[in-house]
């Protein structure tokens, strides 16, 4: 039906088999009911296999597949095989760890139609769900073609469960899967350099779930692959942006910042190996540079000091 458009529902997941449950619960759940749910597992070695039996038993809209190994491991990778296999007109990419609002298919569908837009965005909470009024949306419109410079400054936060796309304005943008960090800030700053509508609302939709095995581990290989991921973003503002101060000096205050992460947790080796672009962030020369990488490291203080 026309007004009723199908959405498909795209959720990577990895060893969450004790989460994973509550998010499609939370799915079948939707006050809008015409969509597709395509799981994707990364690789998992818990019994995420066994629960997702009996969800896809359960109702047939849910899929579960397993990423090929013409995807690169990790998330994006789940995430791209899973567009690819989608048929929706819209798109809404979520986590397996989250939990989705009743009406949050339904709200974003409603503004989806009534105003034509081609991205829809609305918020997230920590707290856990509460029923808020249909008027409380208080939905933003507006047309632009360089909304991805106020996103790149961060004017307009958001997550990936926070926005409902448009498939066809995807076209031929899918996430990095060289990426382990910020991976939807790259992908959305790439996928708004066009002419689209936006609307915002102004409602909590999503439950995003802070939960002890999604944090870091600073001295784990993928704490380094993170932090490299983040060096490489803000090498690629610098150099694709270089006319536009702000976005500059934002890439450089985040170099800064890895910079410092990477002298607390002790990997000068990563500092080296990026040593011209720390220096740049910092607008030091090599000497100076050196010299306070040394006091650094030795005192894990001085970095307000060597600020620019």
């Amino acid at each position: 039906m026309p007004d009723h458009p199908l959405v498909s529902i795209i959720i990577p997941t990895y060893n969450r088999a004790h989460l994973i449950g509550e998010t499609l619960d939370s799915v079948l759940v939707q006050t809008y009911q015409n969509w597709e749910c395509i799981v994707v597992d990364d690789g998992s070695t818990d019994n995420t296999e066994d629960v997702l039996k009996q969800y896809t038993q359960k109702d047939s809209r849910i899929k579960y597949l397993h990423r090929p190994q013409e995807h690169l491991p990790g998330g994006n990778g789940a995430r791209n095989y899973g567009f690819k296999l989608s048929k929706g007109k819209y798109v809404q990419w979520f986590d397996s760890d989250d939990l989705m609002f009743k009406n949050m298919l339904e709200d974003k569908i409603q503004q989806a139609i009534k105003y034509q837009a081609d991205i829809v965005v609305a918020k997230h909470t920590v707290q856990e769900q509460k029923a808020l009024k249909k008027e409380e949306l208080q939905p933003k419109v507006f047309n632009s073609a360089e909304f991805y410079i106020d996103y790149i400054l961060g004017k307009y936060p958001m997550i990936t469960n926070d926005v409902l796309i448009k498939r066809e304005v995807v076209k031929e943008h899918r996430f990095d899967e060289r990426l382990h960090k910020a991976q939807e800030f790259e992908f959305f700053s790439r996928l708004f350099q066009q002419k689209l509508t936006y609307c915002f609302l102004n409602k909590e939709l999503v439950w995003y779930r802070t939960t002890a095995d999604s944090i870091s581990n600073r001295n784990g290989k993928h704490w380094i692959k993170k932090q490299e991921s983040l060096i490489y973003l803000s090498k690629k503002l610098q150099s694709q942006y270089v006319t536009n101060q702000e976005i500059v000096a934002k890439a450089q205050r985040q170099g800064r910042k890895t910079y410092k992460n990477l002298i607390l947790s002790k990997h000068l080796s990563v500092v080296f190996k990026h040593f011209q672009f720390f220096k740049t962030c910092h607008k030091k020369n090599s000497g100076v540079f050196l010299g306070y990488i040394l006091y650094n490291t030795l005192t894990k203080r001085g970095f307000d000091k060597i600020k620019p």
